[in-house]
């Protein structure tokens, strides 16, 4: 005879199907995810083989069949997996467990345009705070302001996790540590290295004869996976405080320099193994700007690199490489020989050119931003790439330098990188097409109008960034 008691002792021992959610803001391919081991209340009926269903390169559902009891036991598991990391629940304000239904380690792995791309340690949950909510942590999690973030076992990857439901997990994916992984004895000349043009431009209105090319500040660029910065300046009388304001020709970006270099530092702080290349430019011919430019070199003295050389990435991280386009005016008083790099002169206007600076380096410059033909465009930037994927890098070879920019034509900066009007090809997805290769190709610094599309009802798209980025490796 079955009791109730017998009945209610049964379906705390049932097994169910139980589902949670990934999506990602990029396309994957081959999503993986191994158990390596589980705790699960005293009892209950366990599976460890998932179901993974992909119902699209960016959404896949993984089902596992468990029991549904919670205890503390199971809580205790998960907190004792993720010391030194981080866990982020659904649907829930607290921030760990007291109870779970049950718990596993795991490692997630997937394929990122062409990369393989492996996490490790990775600890999944599901409890019960009125519906079955899913958890997330492990050693690799991490709480910052901006979010929780998920590194790669490389480091090079890393996923800013969102809940959404009770058992969705976003994953975007993240190139703000990207330059981990690079070896130490690296230089500059034989990187790929993904920049933006008018890199201060964001605050403008696109309503301003094409000034703007940019849609994130510099926090988010960095974050994204920007390291070269495109910066042009003007004295700003009116702030003695904060003496240099960025400009696009005649247009106030309303931004400081000392607002750029705040980010930038802040960035460096979070991020100590990236390095920061910054171009800086005077942007009103007959003014002078080197000794408002040593104001802020003075303020932060340990942010950048010290040194008038290419120096090994060691040498780097953490810090700021400036980079002269305006004729650099010795100061007195201070340390000139140490304060960055000089692009060679003349920088020539509209050109495919070669310089080279007084200490005899090297620079190959595609910068034909009135190039409004894209076919033409493509053809000087492919031109470029190819040049500096087939020379032997050293810091005795240029530093290699392409604009896939245009500028003002017959369209805006905009539609050039990503089409409008029958502009074809679209220099952005152009230039993503060119750079879908495997392996390691040496491209140079590459600046970008509109790196990834974003903002308003745009989705984001940074697989331009990951391409340049996988270049290297």
């Amino acid at each position: 005879m079955k009791t109730t008691e017998n009945l209610n002792q049964a379906a705390l021992v049932k097994s169910w199907p139980n589902e949670f959610e990934i999506t990602l803001s990029e396309d994957i391919e081959n999503l993986q995810i191994k158990i390596n081991d589980y705790q699960i209340s005293k009892g209950q009926p366990w599976n460890s083989n998932l179901i993974i269903k992909k119902s699209s390169s960016k959404h896949w559902k993984i089902s596992v069949e468990a029991g549904r009891h919670k205890t503390k036991e199971v809580a205790n598991w998960f907190k004792s997996k993720i010391t030194g990391g981080a866990a982020l629940g659904c649907d829930t304000t607290t921030a760990l467990p007291n109870e779970l239904n049950f718990s596993f380690s795991c490692t997630l792995s997937f394929v990122l345009n062409g990369l393989p791309v492996l996490f490790s340690n990775i600890i999944i949950a599901q409890g019960n705070n009125g519906s079955n909510n899913w958890w997330i942590g492990g050693a690799n999690l991490q709480e910052r302001n901006n979010g929780n973030f998920l590194f790669s076992d490389n480091k090079r990857i890393k996923l800013n996790i969102h809940c959404f439901n009770v058992n969705g997990f976003n994953f975007k994916v993240s190139l703000g540590d990207w330059m981990h992984s690079l070896s130490p004895d690296s230089t500059i000349t034989n990187l790929s290295i993904p920049g933006t043009h008018d890199t201060g431009t964001y605050h403008l209105s696109s309503a301003d004869f094409g000034a703007r090319c940019q849609n994130y500040d510099i926090f988010q660029q960095l974050e994204d996976g920007i390291r070269f910065l495109d910066i042009r300046l003007k004295n700003n009388d009116a702030n003695a405080s904060d003496p240099l304001q960025l400009y696009h020709s005649i247009y106030n970006c309303k931004v400081s320099f000392g607002e750029i270099m705040k980010s930038c530092i802040d960035f460096l702080a979070q991020h100590p193994s990236e390095v920061i290349l910054m171009s800086v430019e005077n942007e009103k011919s007959g003014q002078k700007i080197s000794n408002n430019f040593i104001k802020y070199l003075q303020k932060y003295p340990n942010s950048y690199y010290k040194g008038d050389i290419f120096p090994v990435l060691e040498q780097l991280r953490g810090k700021i490489l400036f980079l002269y386009r305006f004729t650099y005016e010795p100061v007195a008083g201070f340390e000139n020989d140490k304060v960055g790099i000089m692009f060679g002169r003349p920088w020539k206007d509209n050109a495919t050119f070669e310089s080279a600076n007084a200490k005899g380096q090297k620079f190959q410059i595609e910068d034909n931003y009135k190039a409004h033909d894209t076919h033409k465009k493509a053809d000087l930037v492919e031109k470029n790439l190819k040049l500096a994927a087939n020379t032997a890098h050293n810091n005795s070879n240029p530093l290699f330098l392409t604009f896939n920019t245009i500028g003002m034509g017959g369209h805006t900066p905009y539609q050039y990188a990503w089409g409008g009007l029958g502009v074809n090809p679209k220099m952005n997805p152009w230039l993503m097409k060119y750079t879908s290769y495997s392996g390691k190709r040496s491209l140079g610094i590459i600046p970008l109008d509109f790196y990834n599309n974003g903002g308003n009802d745009n989705a984001i798209e940074n697989g331009l960034l990951i391409n340049i980025v996988n270049s290297n490796f």
